[in-house]
């Protein structure tokens, strides 16, 4: 009995040392980029609005290169309307600052007017592109190098604000109409039949 006991104990701690918030680091970004706090980011998603429900969406797509996030495209979807914010790390060059002709040299034709990085050095060329809209989050990656850790996170933030008022004037509801239907049961209920 003890054993099954300290295997749960076991599994309930690693499952919320597994499951505790990851909280963003600076180091890669350079002295011009700021953080925001939880609190500060929570203010800033949106959403929209579906029969009375309230729907906010966020989510935040990022690249890592070796440990580094390299490309973060923030995507905030309101009333307003879709707002989309990139931001390129220190490592590489912006795409959109590239001629046709670098990238074509590098091998990276049709990327033009792409949001992303590129990343060319003697390990070989690696671009990186999100494609962040309306009705997609999609990641593009075009690597020829060698040694090179990537890695990505999408961190998406759906929220139903007064979801459990709702909620509980559904049960309510459900509740009325099993009242009903049992009262109606009772009433015409033949116990010859």
């Amino acid at each position: 009995m003890i054993r099954p006991l300290r295997i749960a104990l076991l599994s309930a701690a690693a499952f919320g040392a597994l499951a505790s918030p990851a909280l963003a680091d600076e180091s890669g970004w350079g002295e011009d980029i700021e953080v925001m706090a939880e609190d500060e980011m929570a203010a800033e998603r949106g959403g929209f609005e579906i029969n009375g429900v309230e729907i906010n969406f966020g989510a935040v797509v990022t690249t890592f290169v070796n440990g580094v996030p390299a490309l973060t495209t923030q995507l905030t979807w309101t009333d307003a309307g879709t707002f989309i914010e990139e931001t390129v790390g220190d490592i590489g060059q912006n795409i959109g600052d590239m001629t046709p002709d670098e990238l074509s040299a590098l091998g990276l034709s049709g990327l033009e007017g792409g949001g992303g990085v590129v990343i060319s050095d003697e390990d070989g060329v690696t671009a990186l592109v999100h494609n962040v809209t309306e009705g997609a989050l999609q990641n593009i990656i075009i690597n020829s190098a060698t040694g090179r850790d990537l890695t990505q996170e999408i961190d998406v933030t759906l929220e139903l604000p007064g979801f459990e008022m709702i909620q509980s004037q559904l049960i309510v509801e459900h509740f009325g109409f099993q009242i009903s239907d049992d009262l109606l049961g009772i009433m015409f209920y033949d116990p010859g039949g």
